[in-house]
């Protein structure tokens, strides 16, 4: 690496690297512009007037969508009672602390500025300071986060005033400027911690530094004033009454924390930085396979990072199906984290449903709900079975048939995503009268079971067919969407568990034939 100018962030070379990264984007966005049917090297009058088509289908698109999610955000809120609302303002918070306590999490577990391949091979044989990467790489993660954060928050914006009085554009426009202030507060110090551990190679050797913002959470019960304070004020510029005064120190601190990483980022460790960046170049390197094989984005994650570490839990001298069942169970304990993620994707899925259900509310709240548990299931639950299925040559030798080798792999997965969702239902009724929480527990604990066994059924057996995602949502909104019209429409829970066990033996019987 060379030396570069004394000055904490040259401007030319900063100027250099925008022009690199603006041809990096061209050359990405020709595929996509392609892929619309619009060459961008033809200079035809009939292709500008494309060009023009295509902005306007874009434009419509969007306001019409952000016009259905704007009414339905406000159906929502003049739906919900009022110790419902009570309750989600007092969750925001905490919501807030546990995403800014994971920001923190993932800076001190790998660098947050993150290279591709081009990015290390311009570095590395150019005199650019190291400074110059640190900048742009912050602003392009800062720019995602607050457009994806403040659409979400513009949308609470209205569902959390619906019960008070419709929300302005004023009123949205408002929050997502608290947002966007927040989102630079917290990654600016996300980013400082990160480019700490590059300056000093001591840091970088603590292994468990990563799990200290942890500490957070139970700090937050002994001091809330101290901890919760972001997420409560985001909630009083909802109804507007943030202090000008406190969003000024936040911008001031943020300030402050930007210019403390960029000066910093003089001294980092570009080798360190490269070396932690391999799988962000990896799946860089992929463009649009990336988005297209998720399953291939979590396959290069996982061996990137088994890389350089012993194998943990030997499998035992067992033999036949208790083999099968051990290897699975085995495979799942050395990823702890997907079987954590089951478990949070059990509890946040059982949560949002039992709001849906106790408060009435509309009929497209379900539709959501149904789209989320089949385009974006547990990543862990059918982990091992994935591969299972990917070896159709050892598979031969196995005298199992898919359901068999699909109950044997989706055991211990599938507990761990029971055990958050009856834990999270458990939680949810203890809000409700006496008389509704035991008719409601009973309900749960007949029906999240078999609900769990579809779920899994629905996205093993997409995994025979050519197009899984499309298979994958049509077994998931029929299968689901037929128990909840039955439950409705028959006016008792036993009708959907009839259709839900009748799903669950023709998936099952889908997986013997094809699996």
């Amino acid at each position: 690496m060379h030396p570069g100018p004394m000055t904490p962030l040259p401007l030319t070379d900063l100027r250099i690297l925008f022009g690199l990264r603006w041809r990096q984007f061209r050359s990405g966005a020709v595929f996509w512009l392609r892929l619309l049917g619009y060459d961008a090297q033809a200079s035809s009058w009939m292709q500008r007037v494309y060009v023009l088509y295509l902005l306007g289908i874009g434009s419509i698109w969007f306001f019409a969508m952000w016009a259905w999610g704007h009414d339905l955000a406000l159906s929502i809120g003049q739906s919900l009672a009022p110790q419902i609302l009570a309750q989600l303002l007092e969750r925001v918070p905490q919501a807030v602390l546990l995403l800014q306590t994971w920001a923190m999490m993932a800076s001190l577990r790998s660098t947050p500025l993150k290279l591709s391949f081009p990015d290390m091979a311009w570095i590395v044989g150019s005199p650019l300071a190291r400074s110059v990467p640190v900048l742009p790489g912050f602003i392009r993660q800062v720019l995602t986060r607050c457009i994806l954060f403040g659409a979400i928050w513009a949308l609470l914006t209205v569902l959390l005033r619906a019960p008070l009085a419709p929300a302005t554009p004023l009123d949205s426009l408002r929050v997502v400027l608290v947002v966007a202030l927040l989102v630079v507060l917290t990654w600016s110090l996300a980013w400082l911690l990160g480019i700490l551990r590059l300056v000093y190679p001591q840091v970088s050797g603590w292994r468990w530094l990563w799990l200290t913002p942890l500490v957070l959470l139970p700090l937050a019960q002994l001091a809330p004033d101290q901890t919760l304070w972001p997420g409560r004020l985001l909630v009083l510029s909802v109804y507007d009454l943030a202090p000008p005064g406190a969003l000024v120190l936040i911008a001031l601190v943020a300030a402050g924390l930007v210019a403390s990483f960029v000066i910093l980022g003089a001294r980092i460790n570009m080798i360190q930085a490269a070396d932690e960046s391999a799988v962000y170049a990896r799946l860089a390197a992929l463009g649009l396979l990336a988005w297209r094989m998720p399953d291939l984005q979590l396959r290069i994650r996982l061996q990137q990072a088994r890389s350089g570490q012993k194998p943990r839990l030997r499998i035992p001298s067992v033999y036949g199906k208790r083999a099968m069942v051990v290897r699975s169970a085995i495979a799942g304990l050395r990823h702890p984290s997907l079987m954590l993620v089951n478990a949070l994707w059990g509890a946040g899925m059982t949560w949002a449903a039992g709001l849906i259900l106790v408060n009435e509310l509309p009929v497209p709240l379900w539709i959501g709900w149904l789209l989320i548990a089949g385009i974006a299931p547990p990543i862990g639950l059918l982990y091992t079975f994935r591969r299972d299925v990917q070896e159709p040559f050892l598979r031969q030798f196995l005298p199992l048939d898919g359901f068999q080798i699909f109950l044997a792999d989706v055991l211990l997965p599938l507990a761990f995503l029971l055990l958050g969702a009856l834990l999270a239902w458990f939680r949810f009724l203890q809000d409700l009268p006496p008389e509704l929480f035991f008719e409601y527990l009973i309900t749960g604990v007949m029906t999240i079971p078999l609900l769990g066994l579809l779920l899994a059924l629905c996205g093993a057996a997409a995994m025979t067919a050519t197009r899984e995602l499309q298979t994958r949502l049509l077994g998931t909104g029929a299968s689901f969407g037929l128990a909840i019209l039955a439950s409705v429409l028959l006016g008792t829970p036993l009708a959907g568990l009839v259709v839900v066990c009748i799903s669950i033996a023709l998936l099952g019987g889908v997986l013997m034939q094809h699996a």
